[in-house]
């Protein structure tokens, strides 16, 4: 038996399958080294000390006691009925709010691929983002890689993130604002999620169209779906 304490590891996903299959591959993972052809002797094993579907729960988990390292789901769903603004947030704003007032690694497992919003996690705190598609190792490796003190950036993503690309004019708070406006959010509902005022909101959205050469609103939506946010 180590004489290590156990490395922590909370999970928040809204999905049930994708959230109890991350308990199990993370549960499961070698010592780390292993992935990379070395042995490294006794290592500190991984453990998931907590796995929630919500803000909510995380923050209810992180009063109770820190862990080492979070992997978060970009886009959480937020019960309709309940109206506590730090309970509304996820994605850029949720990072954020855990690298302020917390000193916990966070890795992003998301099924978001658009390069700006990977740019923007990173830049609001995050250590590294992974997609939902990828392997056991390549989790493994994100892990190992951001514990250590590093970032990381699954490889297929990297290519994406580096090559120029049509939203590359769009900023990270602007993309932001689209993206909740496609899960159906109100700019005053946005305002309360970002930290920012109506006024700066709406600014963000007005920029974004004009950046991307949109007339209105129906053509903004359908712009939104495309860029798969």
């Amino acid at each position: 038996m180590s004489d290590f304490l156990p490395i922590n590891i909370v999970i928040v996903e809204d999905s049930t399958l994708v959230r109890k299959g991350l308990v199990s591959i993370v549960s499961n993972l070698p010592p780390p080294g292993v992935f990379h052809g070395i042995t490294l002797g006794r290592q500190a094993p991984y453990r998931v000390s907590a796995d929630v579907a919500s803000t909510k729960e995380l923050l209810a988990v992180l009063a109770a006691h820190e862990p080492d390292l979070i992997l978060l789901d970009y886009s959480l769903n937020a019960e309709a009925e309940d109206d506590h603004p730090l309970h509304a947030l996820d994605g850029h704003s949720l990072i954020k709010y855990i690298r302020k007032y917390y000193k916990i690694k966070v890795i992003v497992v998301s099924m978001h691929h658009s390069p700006i919003i990977i740019r923007g996690a990173l830049e609001a705190g995050a250590h590294g983002y992974i997609s939902k598609a990828a392997n056991e190792e390549t989790l493994g490796l994100a892990i190992e890689a951001v514990l250590k003190g590093g970032t990381f950036i699954e490889h297929r993503l990297l290519k994406s993130v580096l090559h120029r690309n049509p939203e590359a004019s769009v900023s990270p708070k602007e993309l932001e604002v689209l993206r909740q406006m496609g899960k159906g959010l109100r700019l005053t509902d946005i305002a309360i999620s970002m930290n920012l005022s109506i006024k700066t909101v709406s600014a963000h959205k007005l920029r974004a169209m004009e950046k991307l050469g949109v007339r209105n609103e129906c053509e903004l939506y359908r712009i939104i779906g495309s860029l798969a946010l």
